[in-house]
């Protein structure tokens, strides 16, 4: 808890001191690329018949955000509980212009290190792949003031293929804080 209310205090420091800049510059600026770097904290799991993997953890990303309206973003998350995770995730979406962005984007996560392997009749051996997945994710409360990006929220579920069967990895991201470039 004690994270999260430094997360906060921070990311409304920075946000103070960079909005009446990025007012007057975003008001002159034409409408492009926009890139910021950001960082959180989450939740990601993946659940299938042969394995169980994820954990919670710190994730850093990249984000572009084209026009204020659509986004393009790759992120790599560690996690911990199962063992040691790297979880690596793509993103494109939209979100609403303002100050208020909420925001929906189409996923593809990778999930590599430890497991909790299971042995099937349909699955004798151990699985060595990756748990890759393509799903959803919504960030309902999301919040930006000059070059600063708030998030505190986004839900995110995916399905993936078992070789055979499906998996479903779900993901929660509490805070997010991003500054623009």
């Amino acid at each position: 808890m004690t994270l999260l209310r430094h997360a906060l205090l921070v990311s409304l420091l920075l946000a103070g001191m960079d909005a009446r800049a990025s007012d007057s510059e975003n008001a002159s600026a034409p409408p492009g690329h926009r890139f910021s770097v950001y960082m959180g904290t989450a939740g990601m799991a993946h659940f299938s018949d042969v394995r169980t993997q994820g954990g919670v953890g710190g994730a850093i990303g990249l984000r572009d955000t084209i026009d204020e309206r659509f986004i393009l973003q790759a992120d790599m998350q560690y996690l911990l509980m199962i063992g040691n995770t790297v979880g690596l995730r793509l993103g494109a979406g939209v979100q609403r212009r303002g100050l208020y962005q909420p925001a929906a984007l189409l996923t593809l996560s990778t999930m590599l290190g430890e497991q909790l392997v299971f042995m099937t009749p349909a699955h004798p051996f151990p699985v060595r792949h990756p748990a890759v997945t393509l799903g959803v994710s919504v960030a309902p409360l999301r919040f930006s003031m000059g070059k600063t990006r708030i998030s505190l929220l986004e839900l995110g579920v995916g399905v993936g293929s078992e070789f055979p069967g499906l998996g479903l990895s779900c993901r929660v991201g509490l805070v997010e804080v991003g500054l623009s470039l």
